[in-house]
């Protein structure tokens, strides 16, 4: 399944996508019209059987759609969780950051006041000047989590997703730390979708890209992470236990704007494009 959240910012309602076929546009199934307890994707319908009863809505003979091209799309899942992110996670984003390839996984959080939809406009801060983005697979918990083993890690995602990871370089430098410089505002886009984990067989064989005004930045492939999903979730839930709805995302490929000669950074009008294999598109434009 693919589940999006629908409506204007702050108010979106959960529904299932479903792409154009057979001479039909692509259309969404309003689950809340068919459902009124399933009223979000937040951490009371992962942790009480949400996922299962949706796949019932899709069986339902009296479906309620709604036609996509007239909903914007909001991030996939409720805000509220935790977003913790993965740095220097791939051996060529390492080497133009920095620092060598870390000897275990690097973790920081995103907050959640930079979330937005997958085609809401990334809004650069005053004074900002050096803000890039990073194309990212990131996964939604579906069951709490702690002390995982990486054998039994995977059992606990319930979905992944396209997140990007706008950062304000000269604000992450110079706070030497990084929560600062990636939690502005709009800076952490997420969806359009999230696909159920069930969609995606192989999460460490997926194309990762980032476009800024056509011309391709990033381009990777998951196989190439650092250190692969249940090798992230065993080292985060050692320490802190995950709640349906957290989201964690493994860090980005090389090719990030900033570490170009010369740099392609985003500014005002720019349109960023920003995607993995199987888990859409996301297109902002850059507003001042």
């Amino acid at each position: 399944m693919k589940l999006v959240r629908f409506g204007a910012a702050g108010q979106e309602r959960p529904g299932v996508w479903a792409d154009a076929a057979d001479g039909t546009e692509a259309r969404i199934l309003d689950v809340r019209a068919m459902a009124f307890d399933l009223n979000d994707y937040d951490r009371h319908f992962f942790l009480h059987g949400g996922l299962a009863r949706v796949r019932e809505l899709l069986k339902d003979p009296r479906p309620v759609w709604r036609p996509a091209a007239a909903e914007r799309l909001g991030p996939p899942t409720a805000p509220g969780g935790q977003i913790l992110c993965l740095g220097k996670n791939y051996a060529d984003h390492a080497a133009e950051f920095g620092g060598g390839v870390p000897e275990t996984p690097v973790v920081f959080a995103k907050g959640a006041n930079a979330v937005i939809g997958p085609n809401d406009p990334i809004r650069l801060p005053p004074g900002s000047s050096t803000v890039d983005g990073e194309a990212e697979l990131a996964l939604v918990i579906g069951r709490p989590a702690a002390r995982l083993t990486e054998d039994n890690a995977l059992d606990c995602v319930a979905g992944y997703l396209v997140l990007n990871d706008v950062t304000d370089r000269d604000a992450q430098r110079a706070g030497q730390q990084w929560y600062y410089g990636k939690s502005a505002d709009t800076f952490c886009p997420l969806g359009p979708w999230l696909v159920t984990a069930d969609e995606i067989p192989d999460p460490h064989n997926l194309r990762v890209f980032a476009r800024l005004d056509g011309d391709t930045l990033q381009d990777g492939n998951t196989r190439d992470l650092i250190f692969r999903i249940p090798r992230i979730l065993a080292h985060i839930t050692r320490l802190i236990t995950l709640q349906p709805g957290d989201l964690v995302s493994t860090g980005t490929p090389g090719g990030i704007g900033s570490a170009r000669r010369p740099p392609r950074l985003l500014r005002p009008g720019a349109t960023l494009e920003t995607g993995v294999e199987g888990l859409g598109l996301q297109r902002a434009t850059v507003v001042a």
